[in-house]
């Protein structure tokens, strides 16, 4: 799921994306919330921090926290070098924070590092 209010930013990066990944695309916060409260369980969240109706950091907060959408990784994009909200971007479960702009490889980079993680065997050692 993309959710980004500059509609150029916005289809650029559903292109870049949608070459590996099935992509759903919204312009705020208020959208991309109402299309998981549909029933829609996306892999992995991509958001703008500043966004109309409902900004990013409003938007993880509320995934953060929902029972059902916490697990859900989040990648948070921003032209906004604000440390304090850079902290609770991470506080609320955000796996990345990208500042504008960005070259488009490191995106890339950390939309295939929560999918590498979860494809990992899990290793028991057994105890004699």
């Amino acid at each position: 799921l993309l959710a980004e209010d500059d509609e150029v930013f916005n289809c650029l990066l559903g292109k870049i994306l949608s070459i590996t990944y099935k992509v759903v695309t919204v312009s705020n916060g208020k959208d991309a919330w109402s299309w998981l409260s549909e029933g829609n369980l996306p892999d992995l969240i991509v958001s703008d921090i500043k966004m109309p109706l409902m900004n990013g950091l409003e938007l993880l907060e509320n995934l953060y926290l929902s029972g059902s959408f916490k697990s859900i990784p989040v990648i948070i994009l921003s032209g906004l070098d604000d440390h304090r909200v850079r902290e609770k971007c991470f506080d609320f479960g955000a796996i990345a924070y990208l500042m504008k702009p960005f070259e488009p490889q490191k995106l890339l980079k950390e939309v295939e590092y929560p999918f590498k993680r979860s494809t990992i065997p899990i290793c028991y050692k057994s105890v004699s």
